[in-house]
């Protein structure tokens, strides 16, 4: 068995997690974007603006841990059996620019700042799932190469016993 492979329930908690910070960040990011409500002093943000980024907030807290775990399980037997593939090298940068990219928007960054930062993190965060998904695809199919090469060679090597 491949010992850097990810165990059903651990795909599925990181599936679940992925999910619920990428639609939080994105109805965050429709909800500032495109629905400002109008109130008694003029547009005022959305209602559910705030309530949006504290579940996309939470959610990360989630990612970081379940980060740390990848880190010290997945990436680090992955990297022994297969070193530097470019996506799995992408899966862990990416993460961590949004760790710092966040930071930066809650403490950090400046109004001039803020946007551009807050643009950078939507679209790293956009392109992740896309870059998640591929990685994921393109490991299938590596495996499903490596069994039918070990099948091959089984097979030679029953031949050859044979003759």
């Amino acid at each position: 068995m491949d010992k850097a492979k990810i165990e059903i329930p651990h795909r599925t908690w990181l599936s679940i997690i992925f999910t619920l910070a990428w639609c939080s960040g994105v109805v965050f990011f429709i909800l500032k974007t495109w629905f400002m409500v109008e109130g008694d002093f003029g547009p005022e943000n959305h209602p559910y603006q705030f309530s949006s980024l504290q579940v996309h907030g939470f959610i990360a807290f989630l990612m970081m841990i379940t980060y740390g775990y990848l880190l010290g399980t997945h990436v680090r037997d992955a990297w022994q059996d297969k070193p530097r593939q470019a996506l799995g090298v992408w899966l862990v940068l990416l993460p961590g620019f949004q760790m710092i990219s966040a930071y930066s928007l809650y403490y950090v960054a400046k109004d001039e700042l803020r946007e551009i930062i807050g643009y950078m993190h939507l679209g790293v965060g956009l392109i992740l799932p896309l870059i998640l998904i591929t990685h994921v695809l393109h490991n299938k199919k590596i495996n499903a190469a490596e069994i039918e090469i070990k099948l091959a060679k089984l097979k030679i090597k029953a031949d050859e016993s044979k003759a």
